[in-house]
């Protein structure tokens, strides 16, 4: 049986952080199990390209079950499968979240995982070409452009400028002394290349001789013995054909396919995402008794929390034809936003609008190429899901429910946004700009009428998160330290510890996450 000190299950965002992190420690062995191959298509790199990869071969495409918020409708959940996960498909906005999101892990229990605590792994992530000092990091892994600084497309500061009309004010980091506002974003792109988790953490740590990573391999089973996780039981598969331009990641070649298991003698960290991480702990007998013997699983561990608080933002979109043609993509396709209060006296904002300098709707966009999009979405959202297990094969997918608009709260936010969205493109900024509304459409006035709207067009963020949460209480999963209850030698570390979704895209929150959870196995390992 092989065996390495450190076994990490899942080689995504997270996964990829702390394969460098603790490889940095020539004595240490880490392997990494990846489900996904290593064929890293090109559009992975090109940053306008990033849809293209939704529903690809490098895409898990998740279905949730029906949304009764929705209308009864399913919605697309897609993630990342192969080496860097979902960083290779996000859209590459650099948000940290805001202050008072870390406050509040921290205020339920989550100590350890305040603002300030947090404040040094941001900057040790981050190499911003325009630093706010004090503040964002320079000389880290992760590279950080500004939109604004990079030629980028004119409706984008159309957009600005209709916000600032409005009075928004305007705020040159959402990362820096103040988030609400409208302004450029920053992104994980230099050189006109995406510069996610794969190319900033784990490309580089490829060549030591104690990481190795095996893609094709998808865990089935944590092994626990007398109370403590000893290892991995995982499924090799063949290798598929690469599909198109692209390349290949250097890592361990194949084995046959079948079953294999691998010994960890420090430590098991699930770093699946969250919808693979409750699932893995729940084939392995770790969840709520009464599910898991519905599938004859036996009960490793009680922990009632794993799978449940999933949640992830909403949004919808408004679409406007423009009168000149669209220039051609460059960078993001978003380079500029708003965030913004529901209500006055919030101390931080719950909505945030996208501006997208293409159509949100593939239909739409068939018909009116020349298009641009604003994408209201509420980030500090109420409702909250769960994930379950479909079945006992660990190959099958779980049932995904994010009880999108389950909350009133969250209903009458995005109708609220929708609206904020049509003052924005109804300004004198974009008055020469724009032809007319494609979405919802003129017909589309009353409230009743957006809700409506709203129930049948809004959709995932991407951001899922909180299955299985940090914390102290009874349906906590994981302690402070990331370590799940009632199991020694085993770890969570993705979005979906998070208690709650951070207040914006999350992808920059993970990788701070993961550099804070490399440093608390390290610190445990030299005692």
């Amino acid at each position: 049986m092989d065996e390495f000190d450190y076994v990490i299950v899942g080689g995504g965002t997270a996964g990829s952080v702390l394969a460098n992190r603790l490889t940095e420690d020539p004595q240490v062995r880490v392997l990494v199990l990846e489900a996904g191959g290593p064929w890293i298509p090109a559009a992975v790199d090109a940053p306008q390209a990033w849809f293209t990869l939704l529903g690809s071969s490098v895409d898990w495409g998740y279905q949730s079950v029906p949304q009764p918020g929705l209308n009864g409708r399913t919605t697309y959940e897609p993630r990342g499968r192969m080496p860097g996960g979902s960083s290779n498909l996000y859209i590459m906005m650099h948000i940290r979240g805001h202050a008072s999101d870390f406050d509040d892990w921290a205020y339920q229990g989550a100590a350890g995982w305040s603002a300030a605590d947090l404040a040094p792994y941001f900057r040790k992530l981050e190499d911003q070409e325009d630093p706010v000092p004090g503040i964002s990091g320079t000389g880290g892994p992760q590279r950080v452009t500004n939109a604004g600084l990079h030629d980028p497309n004119p409706l984008s500061r159309t957009f600005i400028d209709a916000c600032l009309e409005l009075g928004h004010p305007e705020t040159p980091d959402f990362n820096g002394e103040q988030m609400l506002g409208t302004g450029w974003h920053h992104i994980d792109v230099a050189d006109g290349e995406r510069r996610g988790a794969m190319r900033s953490y784990l490309e580089p740590a490829l060549g030591r001789p104690n990481l190795t990573v095996r893609t094709n391999t998808q865990a089935t089973r944590l092994i626990v013995e007398n109370g403590r996780c000893t290892g991995v039981t995982y499924r090799q598969e063949a290798p598929a054909q690469p599909e198109g331009e692209g390349r290949t990641l250097a890592t361990a070649a194949p084995a046959e396919p079948g079953e294999y298991t691998v010994r960890a003698t420090a430590e098991v960290l699930v770093c699946s995402g969250a919808i693979e991480s409750p699932k893995l702990l729940l084939l392995s007998g770790i969840g709520a008794p009464a599910q898991l013997r519905e599938f004859g699983i036996p009960v490793v561990a009680e922990v009632p929390g794993v799978g449940e608080n999933f949640h992830n933002h909403v949004l919808t979109g408004l679409i406007a034809e423009t009168v000149e043609p669209v220039e051609a993509p460059r960078q993001n396709l978003s380079e500029a936003a708003l965030f913004a209060n529901s209500q006055p006296g919030m101390i931080a904002p719950d909505l945030q609008l996208a501006f997208v300098h293409a159509p949100f709707d593939i239909i739409i966009g068939q018909q009116h190429p020349n298009a641009v999009s604003i994408l209201p979405g509420v980030v500090r959202p109420q409702s909250r899901g769960w994930i379950r297990l479909a079945s006992a094969d660990p190959l099958a997918k779980p049932l995904v429910h994010p009880n999108y608009l389950g909350d009133r709260s969250d209903l009458e936010r995005m109708v609220q946004a929708v609206k904020l969205s049509r003052d924005i493109f109804g300004t004198s900024a974009f008055a020469g700009a724009l032809k007319g509304e494609l979405a919802p459409g003129p017909d589309v006035r009353t409230d009743a009428e957006l809700t409506d709207y709203v129930r049948a067009h809004a959709d995932s963020y991407h951001h899922q998160a909180g299955s299985c949460r940090m914390g102290i209480d009874d349906l906590s999963v994981v302690d402070p330290r990331l370590r799940v209850h009632g199991v020694a030698g085993l770890r969570v570390v993705d979005a979906s510890v998070m208690p709650a979704v951070v207040s914006g895209n999350c992808h920059t929150a993970i990788v701070a996450i993961a550099e804070r959870a490399a440093d608390l196995i390290k610190e445990e390992r030299h005692g």
